[in-house]
C-alpha cells in the first residue's frame, strides 16, 4: 500500500469510528453529544423544545434586602444572610448545577431577583433606577456557565410587577405609584428586560414571569417585544395564568393531594418552601417520579412537565434530604429511559388533564413515532395479569416485554381489551413497571 492510500485508508477509518462512536452517543439518553443546543432561533423551535421538557429545577436563591412575611435563603445554621453581596458571593453554582444533574433535570429556572428586586448580577440598569439593588459578582453568568457544563438548559426568573414589595421611596424612583399608564414604571421594567436579554439571552432558553402580568400596571405586549426583539426563540411562560399577549406557556405553583396532571408546567416545593431554609423533604422520590410521568403522559400538554423546586444555602449545603431525593429520582428517571424523556403522550391510553396520581393505576407515552407505547404501572394487580381497556385509537399490540430486564410479557387481546401476564420470575415494581407494547 502506498503512503497515500495509507493515508486515505486511516482518513476513512477515522470518520467510520466518529461515526459509530456517534451512533453509540446518540443512543444514550443523557449523554452529553445528544443534548440540543440550549438557546432555540426561532418560535417553532423554542415551542418545540418547550414541549420535550419534562423535568425541571425550580430554584429560589433570594435577599429581599428587608422583612419578608415568608422569609428568605438562610445559612445551613439557620442564620440570616447579611446583605445580597453576602447572598452573591457564596453560590456554589457547580454544585447546584451538578445537584441539578443528578436528579436528570433537563433545564434550571433560576431566579434574577425576589422580593424587593435586589438582582444576583452586577446590573446597570438597576445601579441607575434603584441604587443598592445589585450585586457585585455575576451571578447569572456563573449559573449559565455550570448548567451548560452539565448540558442543562436555563430559564430566568423574573417578576414584572414586584414594584409592590418596594419601599415607597423605591416605588417613587421608579414611578411604581404614577397611576395609569405607568409609563415610567414600565420605561424601568424594559430597560431592566432589556438589559438581561442582551447580556445572557444567546446562553439561557426563556424567561418564567410571576406576578400575573397584571394589565393595569404591566404593559404585556411591549415587554414580550422587548423579549422577542432580541430573542426570538425564547420560552415565555407565566406563572398562574396565561395571558397570551405577552407569554406562550402557562405554569401553576401549587400542586396538592390527589396531585392531578396539568397540561400546563406544574412547580411544586419538596421542602415546604421555595427558598432554603431549616425543613426537609417532605415529598418521597417515588412520588414525585410517578408525578413526573403523569405530566409527560398527558394529553394535549403545552410542555415544561414539573419543575421540582428546592434553593441551596450560601456556601453549597442543601436542606436535609435533598441529595438522596435527587439521586433517588434520578435512579429512577434513568430507568425510565425513552418512556419519559424523547416521548409524546399515548394515544392508545390517555391521561386527561386534571387526572389525580393517587388512585391512578397506569399512565401511557409513546415513542415519537407511534410504534411504541409505553405503559407505567404505579399500581400493582393483585395478580399476575394485568387487564387494560382497548387501545383507544384501535391500534393492535403483537409484542410485550419489560422495558428494564427486556423480559417478554403473556399478551392476549380479548372482547374487553388487553391483557398483559407477567413470566416467571417476574414482579410488579412498587414503584413503575414499564411495559413496552408494540
Amino acid at each position: 500500500m502506498t503512503t497515500e492510500n495509507m493515508k486515505s485508508f486511516l482518513r476513512r477509518t477515522l470518520k467510520l469510528a466518529a461515526a459509530c462512536c456517534g451512533l453509540l452517543l446518540a443512543g444514550s439518553q443523557f449523554c452529553p453529544a445528544a443534548e440540543e443546543p440550549a438557546v432555540a432561533p426561532d418560535a417553532a423551535s423554542g415551542h418545540a423544545a418547550f414541549y420535550d421538557m419534562h423535568l425541571g429545577l425550580f430554584v429560589h436563591y433570594m435577599f429581599p434586602g428587608k422583612d419578608y412575611q415568608y422569609g428568605a435563603t438562610v445559612w445551613a445554621d439557620g442564620t440570616h444572610v447579611g446583605s445580597l453581596d453576602e447572598l452573591a458571593d457564596n453560590l456554589d453554582a457547580d454544585d447546584l448545577a451538578r445537584t441539578a444533574k443528578r436528579m436528570h433535570a433537563q433545564y434550571l429556572i433560576f431566579t434574577t431577583s425576589h422580593a424587593n428586586m435586589n438582582v444576583l448580577f452586577p446590573s446597570a440598569v438597576m445601579a441607575r433606577y434603584l441604587p443598592g439593588h445589585t450585586a457585585r459578582r455575576d451571578v447569572l453568568r456563573d449559573v449559565v456557565r455550570a448548567a451548560r457544563a452539565e448540558h442543562l438548559r436555563v430559564v430566568f426568573y423574573i417578576h414584572p410587577s414586584d414594584g409592590h414589595d418596594f419601599t415607597k421611596a423605591d416605588q417613587d424612583r421608579v414611578g411604581y405609584n404614577d397611576g395609569p399608564p405607568y409609563r415610567r414604571y414600565n420605561d424601568f421594567l424594559n430597560d431592566y428586560v432589556a438589559e438581561l436579554v442582551d447580556r445572557y439571552g444567546k446562553d439561557v432558553a426563556g424567561y418564567f414571569m410571576d406576578g400575573g402580568v397584571p394589565k393595569r400596571i404591566v404593559d404585556g405586549p411591549r415587554l414580550r417585544s422587548t423579549i422577542l426583539r432580541r430573542q426570538p426563540g425564547a420560552w415565555l411562560v407565566q406563572n398562574g395564568g396565561l395571558n397570551k399577549s405577552v407569554n406562550d406557556f402557562g405554569a401553576y405553583e401549587m400542586l396538592e393531594r390527589p396531585f392531578p396532571a396539568a397540561n400546563w408546567a406544574v412547580n411544586k416545593p419538596i421542602t415546604g418552601e421555595w427558598w432554603a431554609l431549616t425543613n426537609s423533604v417532605v415529598l418521597g422520590p417515588e412520588l414525585c417520579y410517578q408525578y413526573t410521568v403523569l405530566q409527560a403522559a398527558v394529553r394535549d400538554r403545552q410542555g415544561g412537565g414539573v419543575g421540582w423546586s428546592f434553593g441551596p444555602h450560601p456556601g453549597g449545603h442543601w436542606e436535609l434530604g435533598v441529595r438522596s431525593f435527587c439521586d433517588r429520582l434520578g435512579t429512577l428517571v434513568e430507568q425510565a429511559g425513552p418512556s419519559l424523556f424523547g416521548s409524546r403522550p399515548s394515544r392508545a391510553y390517555l391521561t386527561l388533564n386534571r387526572q389525580p396520581l393517587i388512585g391512578t393505576p397506569y399512565a401511557a407515552t409513546e415513542s415519537r413515532d407511534g410504534s411504541k407505547t409505553y405503559l407505567h404501572v404505579f399500581l400493582p394487580p393483585r395478580t399476575r395479569t394485568l387487564s387494560l381497556p382497548a387501545p383507544a385509537d384501535h391500534r393492535a399490540f403483537s409484542f410485550a416485554r419489560l422495558l428494564t430486564s427486556r423480559h417478554r410479557l403473556g399478551l392476549a387481546t380479548t372482547a374487553q381489551g388487553v391483557e398483559l401476564t407477567l413470566g416467571q420470575g417476574d414482579r410488579w415494581d412498587d414503584v413503575d413497571t414499564i411495559v413496552v407494547l408494540e
